[in-house]
């Protein structure tokens, strides 16, 4: 029964992942996959644990990846001691989750729990699953290009895909959230479903994994994304120079029929490296509107149109290589890109389309453990991906040379080129939940299949004696079986806690922009209590609680006084938890403002948050335009000219500092 649980979860972990996103949260689509995983993590664990106490024995599995895996996890743990944001840095950036150290962890888990309980049979249904998910996003896909997005079916009963700010026929996200994240699940699922291909026993198979590729191509080619396309490319040649090397049993029809109907694909439709389709005169208008947020919510839109995003792409490089130059053995810290980006953002980010965008990744993964974890973290996740490429070419030749498999081979060819995909367009991109899934299990899927897991067996005495203690005693073992189970259903409900924290958290959030700072300010405080050591819910409480103390100054003094305390209490305490993040400054910049219609004692205040926050982010040209604008209600000419004039030399082209500085010029020469 443990066995099959075990199984089924992770079947569903292939199947469900991509899939599940909810309207409800604050980031629709990352956050609930890393909540997934979290789930799907401590329910297979405990299970395996009770596996463990009923066998009476260690059920573990070593693995090729073993020591680079211990090195990169040891990486991460220093990279998040010394990081400049601790929090983030064990959680991850708030609204993707993915990427802190408890992520890592939750991966790493499922790596061994699979190498330990899963074996080949189980390994080509999980994927068959995984098949399965993908041809339904697909699908899914394919209907937002000609204009129905089975999103706005289901939330608004509507057959159009307005409900999406993203004009989503252009460049389709399914239940991935953004094009470029859809395209490289696509890209990774390709493979595998090309050795099921070639595989195929029956004539009905073989139809139906036709199928399957060219669904998941249409899809693919929608998405007009030039990263995974580079690395589809570079992925495919790998996949079939390999089988070409091995030449005895190779039969290159099914495989010849596959590319034609992948370039028919793309000279009807065009594809993300040509503007030329056929029949691109088709697809549905395009009508913009604005319903549900976009996603990802505190993203870029490098993709989206203003400047080339290529030139963009270097500006963030240059910055990341700064950071890695100030930080270079252990990094700014895992996940901290949002903030150590803004004290080295160049200049010249600010005259691109996108200068007041919030950058948490380099769109470069290299890069990205680079500057948030050092020479050391790069270097540990390249000992990764070094070591299973250099075992997979050992493998081929092994398996080529003496015990001759054809469906093994192509099946470690098929896994090793999504691999390989996955390291090309990483170069402009970095991993997101289920991408991250498929980096630490298909190695583990490909170590099963070559049988290179090796069992622990020799076990010290303290196991035996430990697993021989219980045993004698039936009682005992029921004791931690109970405690096992109990710890399941705690560390269970805690993650929902955490998942429903933060739909209370959204729905203070829009009750905030609308305007309703009482509502707003008790779901904020709900939010809160149930995830008390998360600032930004905390942050955003303190905004609400000085707007709440503004609002209510003429009609109930003693309760604004109260709330004007709130605010500077949780304020406090968030700037002292994370004194380097610079959208909690930022926040806080408005909170005091809030709070200076009760007081202009902090009006100094606002000022003083002004300044430090630019010395966290000395090249944002806003930050001295607010200044500007506080300066301004201060009376203090002067200082807002001078003030003006530095955020003008940051960015020439901007409107509103030009604008200001006009008016402020003509009105000290009046006076």
């Amino acid at each position: 029964m443990l066995d099959k649980i075990i199984s089924y979860l992770f079947y569903l972990l292939f199947f469900l992942t991509p899939l599940f996103w909810t309207s409800k949260n604050y980031e629709l689509f990352e956050y609930n996959k890393m909540i997934l995983i979290y789930g799907f993590t401590v329910i297979i664990v405990g299970t395996w644990i009770l596996k463990i106490i009923n066998r009476k024995s260690l059920i573990f599995n070593r693995t090729p990846l073993d020591i680079p895996l211990l090195l990169f996890l040891l990486a991460n743990i220093l990279s998040t001691i010394f990081s400049i944001d601790t929090h983030t840095s064990i959680w991850g950036y708030y609204s993707r989750s993915n990427g802190g150290l408890l992520s890592l962890i939750s991966y790493l888990l499922l790596y061994y729990a699979f190498v330990s309980n899963m074996d080949f049979k189980k390994v080509l249904t999980a994927l068959k699953f995984g098949l399965a998910s993908g041809f339904l996003i697909s699908l899914y896909a394919i209907l937002e290009h000609f204009g129905v997005s089975p999103s706005c079916v289901i939330l608004r009963g509507e057959f159009n895909a307005d409900c999406w700010v993203q004009r989503v026929q252009e460049r389709v996200f399914a239940t991935l959230g953004q094009p470029n994240w859809l395209a490289s699940y696509l890209a990774m699922l390709i493979f595998p479903a090309l050795y099921f291909l070639q595989t195929a026993k029956t004539k009905f198979q073989l139809i139906t994994y036709y199928l399957l590729l060219v669904t998941f191509y249409l899809a693919f080619t929608f998405t007009y994304s030039r990263g995974p396309t580079l690395g589809l490319i570079v992925g495919m040649a790998v996949f079939i120079v390999m089988l070409f090397f091995e030449g005895r049993t190779f039969d290159p029809r099914n495989y010849l029929i596959a590319l034609a109907s992948f370039f028919i694909i793309n000279l009807l439709f065009g594809s993300a490296l040509t503007s030329f389709r056929l029949v691109s005169k088709f697809a549905a208008p395009t009508r913009p509107t604005i319903t549900l947020p976009a996603a990802p919510s505190s993203g870029t839109q490098l993709e989206n149109g203003g400047t080339e995003s290529g030139r963009i792409r270097l500006i963030v490089w240059k910055g990341a290589l700064d950071i890695f130059r100030s930080y270079p053995l252990f990094g700014s810290g895992l996940e901290t890109f949002a903030y150590s980006y803004y004290q080295y953002r160049p200049t010249e980010h600010n005259l691109t389309s996108e200068w007041d965008f919030l950058y948490n990744k380099a769109h470069n993964e290299y890069l990205n453990y680079l500057a948030t974890t050092g020479i050391v973290g790069l270097g540990t996740y390249m000992l990764i991906i070094g070591t299973f490429i250099w075992w997979g070419i050992k493998q081929f030749k092994i398996q080529n040379s003496k015990t001759f498999d054809f469906e093994l081979l192509t099946f470690n060819f098929a896994l090793l080129a999504a691999y390989i995909s996955y390291l090309v367009y990483n170069f402009f991109l970095f991993s997101v939940v289920i991408i991250a899934v498929f980096f630490y299990l298909f190695p583990a899927m490909v170590f099963i299949a070559a049988q290179s897991t090796k069992p622990v067996r020799k076990l010290l005495t303290f196991n035996f004696s430990l697993f021989t203690y219980i045993d004698r005693r039936p009682l005992y073992a029921k004791a931690v079986q109970g405690i096992v189970i109990l710890s399941t259903v705690y560390l269970l409900f805690s993650v929902f806690q955490l998942w429903y924290a933060d739909t209370v958290f959204n729905s203070g959030g829009k009750a905030l922009d609308s305007g309703n700072v009482g509502k707003a300010y008790n779901l904020l405080a709900e939010a809160v209590d149930l995830n008390p050591g998360e600032p930004f819910y905390r942050s955003e409480l303190a905004f609400s609680a000085a707007a709440s103390a503004a609002a209510l100054k003429e009609t109930d003094a003693t309760f604004s006084a109260s709330l004007k305390d709130e605010a500077l209490l949780q304020t406090r305490k968030v700037l002292t938890q994370s004194p380097n993040n610079v959208s909690f400054w930022r926040t806080a910049i408005r909170t005091y403002f809030e709070l200076a219609a009760l007081d202009n004692q902090y009006i100094d205040s606002t000022l003083e948050a002004i300044a430090y926050t630019i010395k966290l982010a000395p090249t944002d040209p806003k930050l001295y335009y607010n200044k500007a604008l506080v300066l301004q209600a201060k009376g203090k000419k002067e200082e807002e000219i001078q003030t003006l004039q530095t955020a003008l030399k940051l960015k020439s082209n901007y409107p509103e500092v030009i604008d200001q500085l006009k008016q402020a010029t003509e009105s000290g020469e009046t006076k």
